[in-house]
């Protein structure tokens, strides 16, 4: 006991420790809604309704900032639950909606009716029927035995029968029939339909679709459900984690891997550090070297060890910004500066800076005193 106890501690300090109260509440809100789209419109049977789950399962907590640690224990957990709600509320609620014992008329029967024998363990189906536009073909009353209830979704079924039913079941436009323990176990639960077909050259049945009834499953027989409930809302979770597991770790790897390069990017003096890559004034991107942004022209003030460091800046001698080489104004204090320098690269490797100029007596380039030849047109001094 003292082991289990330890065991669920050490599960939520480690998985759940930075979750904040607003983080629990988007966690709570994504599997409420989470649970709702399972249960509406016939979702929790179908890829789409699992990719929407999955999809706000992740989203809403990853906007509140929930790490992919908590994101996983709060998936899992969601599982439990609503594997717990659609085994327990919905899907039973699902089978004892549709099993009626008369249906509505449809396709090409009427007055559909199922009468549950307790005591015989029989169901007799009477119905009537009109069969204009169905010459030479046969009335066929269609069973399966359902595996799976995913929520408030059409059950799965296996094991489809049919019966033909002749002269000795109708009786001019009015059917009647009644299945026993011989055609299927009363204490599981069907699927009951009446349809017309007709059998194709590989002697299987082909149904018109129109003229089927409303369906019906066998709930008023007192079957279990409980099975089948649980089984399909797990089937239906089993889908939704893989989905979700899915994009949280591929969101993870993508991340991490920004995160590598960013980092990469800092070191190399590319981009500021998070918090500082943005212009204190109007927030516009800025990256290391640049002293003035170039939406608003605020200077951009960073700390020393953060600034690019480049041959051919220069620090102001009245407020000490750090100033391009060319620059005549300083950026921050508006400070002019008189001179402008030329830098002077010899062959030997050798540089010098000069502040005066005079023309080339072959071109006329502007050149520097100190220069020993053009670099237009390539006279030696």
């Amino acid at each position: 006991m003292d082991s289990n106890n330890a065991g669920s501690s050490v599960f939520s300090k480690t998985v759940f420790r930075s979750v904040t109260v607003m983080q629990i509440i988007a966690m709570c809100a994504a599997a409420v809604i989470g649970i709702a789209v399972l249960c509406v419109g016939g979702f929790g049977g179908s890829a789409i309704g699992w990719l929407i789950v999955a999809v706000v399962i992740y989203m809403i907590p990853h906007f509140f900032g929930v790490k992919p640690k908590a994101k996983a224990g709060f998936a899992l957990i969601f599982a439990v639950v609503a594997i717990v709600v659609g085994g327990a509320v919905v899907g039973p609620s699902f089978v004892d909606n549709n099993s009626r014992e008369s249906v509505s008329d449809h396709g090409a029967f009427s007055d559909v009716g199922y009468v549950y024998d307790d005591s015989a363990r029989t169901i007799t189906v009477d119905a009537d029927f009109d069969m204009t536009g169905y010459d030479g073909d046969t009335i066929y009353l269609c069973y399966a035995k359902v595996t799976l209830v995913p929520f408030n979704s059409s059950p799965q079924i296996e094991g489809l029968k049919n019966i033909p039913l002749d002269s000795t079941h109708i009786s001019g436009s009015h059917l009647q029939y009644t299945l026993t323990g011989s055609d299927f176990d009363m204490s599981e639960l069907y699927n009951l339909v009446l349809a017309i077909g007709k059998t194709d050259e590989n002697g299987d049945v082909v149904y018109d679709g129109n003229s089927a009834s409303i369906a019906t499953l066998t709930g008023f027989t007192g079957a279990g459900c409980s099975s089948q409930c649980y089984t399909g809302a797990a089937v239906v979770m089993l889908y939704v984690l893989f989905i979700f597991f899915l994009i949280l770790v591929f969101s993870t790897l993508l991340r991490r891997t920004i995160s590598g390069k960013r980092k990469k990017m800092e070191n190399d003096g590319r981009l500021y550090p998070q918090g500082y890559g943005r212009c204190d004034k109007c927030g516009a991107l800025v990256l290391p070297g640049e002293i003035k942004c170039r939406k608003c022209g605020a200077y951009i003030d960073r700390p020393e060890e953060m600034r690019r460091k480049k041959d051919d800046f220069f620090q102001c001698s009245a407020c000490g910004a750090e100033v391009p080489g060319d620059a005549q104004v300083c950026p921050k204090c508006g400070a002019k500066f008189d001179g402008v320098e030329n830098v002077v690269s010899h062959i030997d490797g050798k540089v010098d800076v000069s502040e005066e100029s005079y023309p080339c007596p072959k071109c006329g380039e502007m050149v520097p005193k100190n220069a020993v030849f053009c670099p237009k047109c390539g006279k030696k001094f």
